[in-house]
């Protein structure tokens, strides 16, 4: 039977809004302070937190590396939420899908609070839901748990869904999910940092997902 997708699971950061994450400089915080828990140091600023999840959660220690590292990222998605600004065509493209009843969700790798403010001031919160931030999970994307825990709350199965982002991380965390997947040009990473890992699509314009979500599929 040939029928559109049911959702579209979307990242924010460089996907829905423009990328403003100051990168280096908080990674270099990143690892002074992973390097005082005794946590590894090599990696991005979600492979960091990764590893260090991943030694901490079976010591049921989740909590106390919350505490830890959490404000360093909150500190950073605030910063980066005096600069976001709406990718052209966000809204009408969440309201497009809508229209054509299909459900859309976002999966985020930003905290809550900064999340929160950016989803109302943008006038994007009433189109998504859930909406799985990095408070919500404890391994992040490239890890798939925000986005299998996306597809159970939707009851939308992974050939049913199609994942939107802007980075490798995203193509992770789609692919692990058995997702298709949909990168978003000019966000965290370089149309050449996919050449190992190809998405099923690059677009320039968020107006091209619609037609993709739209269109039949076995």
């Amino acid at each position: 039977m040939h029928r559109p997708h049911h959702a579209v699971l979307f990242d924010f950061e460089g996907t829905l809004v423009d990328f403003q994450w100051r990168l280096s400089q908080a990674e270099a915080e990143l690892r002074q302070a992973c390097a005082v828990i005794g946590c590894p140091t090599a990696g991005s600023y979600a492979d960091l937190w990764n590893a260090a999840a991943h030694s901490f959660e079976p010591q049921g220690r989740v909590d106390e590396l919350r505490r830890a590292l959490g404000p360093i990222y909150d500190r950073w998605d605030a910063d980066a939420l005096t600069r976001w600004a709406p990718r052209p065509g966000a809204v009408a493209l969440l309201e497009r899908l809508a229209a054509s009843g299909i459900r859309t969700a976002l999966v985020s790798n930003v905290g809550r609070l900064a999340l929160g403010a950016a989803l109302e001031r943008f006038g994007l919160a009433r189109w998504l839901a859930p909406v799985i931030s990095r408070d919500d999970v404890t391994m992040l994307k490239p890890h798939p748990q925000g986005t299998l825990r996306t597809l159970a709350a939707l009851g939308v199965t992974a050939p049913d869904a199609l994942f939107v982002g802007d980075s490798r991380a995203d193509v992770l965390a789609a692919r692990a999910a058995g997702m298709r997947v949909a990168i978003v040009r000019n966000g965290e990473c370089k149309e050449s940092d996919f050449s190992a890992l190809p998405p099923d699509l690059f677009v320039s314009q968020l107006d091209e997902i619609a037609e993709w979500a739209q269109r039949a599929h076995c």
